[in-house]
């Protein structure tokens, strides 16, 4: 495994975890940024935001000391003198876990149709080896809270089932396409990483996903 050269590219998720002090207006200029996903002048973002041009370069030039804003230099329309604009580094709103979603279900596809599901299994169970390792996971509230909160943080939205305690409705799925297709493998991945997180983390317990289960979930069981 390798492992990230200094000087080269920085997580994105590093640059986003920075972004923890801003204000309320600073966080809403770059949610701006990110709804519109183009390059935007000074002016064009003070029109949107009611707010003084000043005051919006103020609130850029900190989104630029934390790396979430680039800004660069175009030519003026016509014969106007060249525009300074703005852009969010951290992509469109969605976008980038969009793309990783599509590579995920890329690669997917371009495993052997025998030995896909058997393959993205073992994928699941080096992911759940890395989240063991990265102690993002706490069971200190109990298994069932710390499982239901790690697939909350993933973006799975988790509930609550009304017939069991150990059961967790998944009703949203982050590897899931907007097309909704199912390559073979996908539900192995969560099925793999869910074992193998239990295993490391709460030797003897089992947790069983199945997919689809309800009209809008799917359906994480834990055997406790």
């Amino acid at each position: 495994m390798s492992v990230i050269p200094v000087g080269g590219p920085r997580p994105m998720a590093e640059a986003l975890n920075e972004a923890t002090p801003l204000t309320r207006q600073q966080r809403r200029l770059l949610d701006l940024l990110a709804d519109l996903g183009r390059a935007v002048t000074v002016v064009e973002l003070s029109e949107t935001l009611d707010s003084h041009p000043n005051t919006v370069r103020e609130h850029l030039a900190v989104l630029e000391g934390h790396g979430l804003v680039n800004s660069s230099t175009v030519p003026g329309k016509g014969r106007g003198r060249p525009r300074k604009v703005y852009r969010t580094n951290a992509g469109a709103r969605g976008a980038p876990a969009r793309h990783l979603v599509g590579l995920v279900t890329a690669a997917l596809k371009a495993l052997p149709e025998e030995t896909a599901r058997a393959d993205a299994y073992h994928w699941g169970e080096t992911w759940g080896d890395d989240i063991a390792a990265s102690r993002v996971f706490s069971a200190e509230n109990g298994l069932v809270e710390g499982v239901a909160s790690l697939m909350a943080d993933m973006g799975f939205a988790p509930e609550p089932t009304e017939t069991s305690d150990t059961c967790i409705n998944l009703t949203q799925c982050p590897l899931l396409t907007s097309s909704r297709t199912v390559p073979p493998g996908l539900c192995e991945i969560h099925q793999g990483m869910i074992d193998r997180l239990l295993e490391t983390e709460a030797p003897g317990r089992r947790g069983q996903v199945e997919p689809f289960a309800e009209p809008h979930a799917c359906r994480l069981t834990l055997h406790m």
